[in-house]
């Protein structure tokens, strides 16, 4: 899938962030995301996001951890070329292949790429998914995206604690919280 934009919005009324991806090919991905998933997912992907822009820039460092944060938030921080945060979102004359009504996921894979990038899996138990490899750039638009409509949410989620987001390999499913740090995934 060739990503041309991506939305990410958060509409009051359903009280859920609305994550819409359009691809160069005319079609549009429409994904909700709950406060629940959103608060189990954010601090994974940020820190994920954080690790793949370190080692875009800095492919041969091996920071001490005294400098890793202060790293991390250079390469959140970075300039992206070729973003345009002040593009509208184009949703006319385009197909929706995974119907008129956003998916709704109950699980998430989230896992770094090797040569950089992440790969991002939203799956619903209805069976629809959408896969998405993200360049390191696109990771990180996408992260200010989720950031500005959190904002906008009023959701007051908590700040990511580096405990809960150190795996480099994370997923999000349903079930009881907590972190199965033998599979690599965190619970919801």
């Amino acid at each position: 899938m060739g990503i041309h934009q991506i939305q990410v919005r958060y509409d009051a009324a359903a009280d859920r962030l609305l994550l819409q991806v359009r691809t160069t090919e005319a079609e549009i991905y429409a994904v909700w995301l709950t406060r629940r998933m959103t608060s189990r997912l954010y601090a994974p992907f940020r820190q994920t996001v954080a690790s793949v822009g370190v080692a875009q820039a800095s492919p041969q460092a091996l920071p001490v951890p005294e400098a890793r944060e202060m790293l991390e938030q250079a390469a959140l921080q970075r300039p992206l070329p070729g973003a345009d945060f002040r593009q509208a979102f184009a949703a006319t004359d385009s197909t929706r292949p995974l119907g008129a009504e956003p998916m709704l996921p109950t699980a998430v894979d989230l896992r770094p790429q090797p040569g950089g990038g992440l790969m991002l899996a939203l799956r619903e138990d209805q069976g629809r998914r959408l896969d998405m490899t993200l360049t390191a750039d696109l990771a990180t638009a996408l992260l200010r995206l989720v950031d500005a409509a959190l904002q906008q949410s009023e959701w007051n989620l908590p700040m990511p604690s580096q405990a809960a987001a150190a795996t480099a390999a994370v997923s999000v499913e349903g079930g009881e919280p907590g972190i199965d740090p033998a599979k690599g995934r965190l619970l919801n």
